[in-house]
């Protein structure tokens, strides 16, 4: 996975085949490889590796929703949000799965079932921690691109795990082009540790709610 984050992907999918010669068991390594392949944009092969992975680890929310994102990106939506729907009712507190859902749900057309769950999730926000990074990517499937690209911003300042994959994920490709998206990766990569403020943001009690001067275009 660390390689996979530097964007050395080659790599990546090398440690994995090794890892399979040492403990092809191992309950993580097929979710793993799915995801790998999907950050390669290799679809039809996520998808063939995913199929097993669920089959046998049923219950690994993660293998799924892997397996689920690239069912989507292969183009087989109705089978994609069957497993995402099956993921949320496994692990219905997982914000982003329940916000990839939503996405699944707007491409197919289903939009009002959609922004029934970005409303759901936008009202749990009010008492709980709603992943960001997810909340982007519904957003930007309802046709929201500033609403999530604030969330993306909002992601950075809440250090969103979905984070990790910032520069490979496949699901990221539509805010690529845009000129804030240099500045959003570099103030992810300086980390909230490094007791810098995201660029142009005065420093305040919330930075989640604080708004980067530079999503203004």
């Amino acid at each position: 996975m660390l390689y996979a984050t530097l964007g050395r992907l080659d790599e990546a999918l090398d440690t994995v085949q090794r890892a399979y010669a040492v403990d092809p068991l191992l309950p993580l390594l097929p979710a793993t490889d799915v995801f790998v392949r999907f950050w390669r944009r290799e679809f039809d092969e996520a998808v063939a590796i995913g199929a097993k992975a669920v089959e046998l680890h049923p219950f690994l929310q993660l293998g799924r929703a892997f397996y689920a994102q690239a069912l989507e990106f292969s183009g087989r939506l109705e089978d994609a949000l069957a497993q995402y729907q099956i993921g949320s009712v496994m692990s219905p507190e997982l914000s982003w799965l329940r916000a990839l859902e939503g996405a699944c749900l707007a491409k197919i057309g289903r939009a009002d079932e959609a922004w029934a769950i970005l409303g759901t999730l936008i009202h749990l926000r009010c008492t709980e921690y709603v992943d960001a990074y997810g909340l982007a990517v519904l957003r930007s499937a309802l046709g929201q691109y500033e609403e999530a690209f604030g969330e993306l911003a909002r992601a950075v300042a809440e250090n969103s795990a979905g984070l990790f994959a910032l520069e490979v994920d496949p699901k990221m490709d539509c805010f690529r082009s845009d000129p804030r998206y240099p500045q959003l990766v570099d103030a992810f990569l300086r980390g909230p540790g490094s007791g810098l403020s995201l660029p142009g943001q005065e420093p305040r009690g919330d930075a989640a709610t604080a708004e980067p001067a530079w999503l203004a275009k």
